[in-house]
């Protein structure tokens, strides 16, 4: 099933490759929009409750600001990834006029002309999501709205907002982030207090604000 799952994406592949993106590990695929902007793209597959050697693929669209990700990476203490994860995403049915969930089924005969719908799909919706997020103002209003997972932007709005000359509001999202803590003690609490320390420390700001 894998081989003939992988006929279609080859098929995806060498054209998102024509289009400017360039192949990383697994399915993701990047392109690079110049400065510190990185356009992200990954097919997410899946296989249950499809016949044997059809895969369905849901693209989910992102964009990589890679100066936010350095200094998410710095205060968390993490290694800085070249293209892991994106900045913000979302799934590309949902840049669609449909504004849904959409996926592209692979069959047994590698589908051919499903790739090329997808891969046009992704020329004529994803990329321009990714050029519209070029500027750093922009970007912070797609977290606003909240596109991507909760636990990942709590980190990135403070930091993009920070590189656009936002400090108040940037240190006002910490504070609040930590409020909503309350009294929790696990691990992911943990390290959004651990966060808001080494936030404060690197932007000097004092712990009361």
């Amino acid at each position: 099933m894998a081989v003939v799952n992988s006929v279609g994406l080859d098929d995806v592949r060498a054209q998102l490759e024509v289009a400017g993106f360039k192949k990383r590990a697994g399915q993701v695929f990047t392109r690079e929009f110049g400065g510190e902007l990185l356009g992200w793209l990954g097919l997410n597959r899946a296989t249950r409750h499809r016949s044997v050697g059809v895969v369905e693929v849901n693209p989910v669209v992102g964009v990589r600001h890679q100066g936010v990700e350095r200094i998410v990476a710095e205060l968390r203490g993490e290694k800085f990834h070249a293209y892991q994860p994106p900045t913000v995403s979302v799934p590309l049915g949902y840049l669609m006029p449909e504004r849904r969930y959409r996926g592209w089924v692979f069959g047994a005969d590698g589908s051919a002309d499903v790739a090329g719908d997808l891969a046009s799909a992704v020329e004529r919706y994803a990329v321009p999501f990714m050029e519209d997020a070029v500027q750093l103002p922009r970007l912070c209003e797609l977290l606003d709205d909240g596109m991507g997972f909760d636990h990942q932007l709590v980190y990135r709005r403070p930091a993009a907002l920070v590189l656009a000359g936002n400090e108040r509001r940037a240190l006002a999202l910490v504070v609040q982030a930590e409020e909503d803590l309350g009294d929790r003690s696990d691990a992911a609490a943990t390290e959004m207090r651990a966060f808001a320390v080494a936030f404060r420390e690197r932007f000097g700001f004092s712990s009361s604000g």
